[in-house]
């Protein structure tokens, strides 16, 4: 005979299960998890059934991750050999076909890093500089431009002198944007209108 912890009540405790939707960035993967409801108060309790329910709810949140990062590594892989990013990242080649191939589940920082390079592909490029700041701001800019040049209408612009330097994008190529740039930005604190 069980009580309900919530209410009380005797004999009053269902069997039953419930869905749980574990979601890894836009991948979502579901388990059934077994739980009891009570049938005065209404409260759903897992009881006996916690452990093994933690056990599914993590589970499935790994299977959630693995497939994204599966599906990820697909589309990197157009862009960027394994080699490359073994040599940019120390990440070993027989570990990313793995990941790929869903035989082995990546690690939360792993995801996250292979989630970075498939958002910002030149960070592979960092590492071949050895992490040089000054050539990882150059890729950057150039991914910027490239990426915002892919619209005619934008018009990505550098402005450098001894007192400022900007970048930015104008969607009006008639502007003479460092005229527009410099009257309605913030440079050395000075504001002008």
């Amino acid at each position: 005979m069980r009580k309900c912890p919530v209410c009380g009540s005797e004999d009053t405790l269902l069997k039953n299960t419930r869905k749980y939707v574990a979601k890894y960035m836009n991948q979502q993967v579901s388990k059934e998890l077994q739980q009891y409801t009570c049938s005065c108060c209404g409260a759903d309790l897992d009881l006996e059934f916690e452990d093994k329910n933690e056990k599914l709810m993590k589970e499935a949140y790994e299977t959630a991750r693995g497939e994204k990062v599966s599906s990820i590594l697909k589309e990197i892989e157009k862009q960027i050999s394994f080699a490359e990013l073994e040599r940019s990242f120390a990440l070993p080649p027989k570990t990313l076909s793995k990941w790929k191939n869903k035989s082995k589940s990546p690690s939360a920082a792993a995801a996250a890093l292979i989630s970075l390079i498939c958002v910002f592909p030149w960070l592979s490029y960092v590492g071949f500089t050895d992490y040089d700041v000054k050539s990882a701001y150059k890729f950057a800019g150039v991914a910027f431009f490239k990426e915002l040049s892919k619209n005619p209408d934008n018009f990505p612009f550098a402005l450098s002198d001894e007192n400022y330097s900007a970048i930015g994008v104008y969607q009006n190529k008639q502007t003479d944007y460092k005229e527009k740039l410099i009257s309605s930005s913030c440079f050395g604190g000075n504001y002008v209108n």
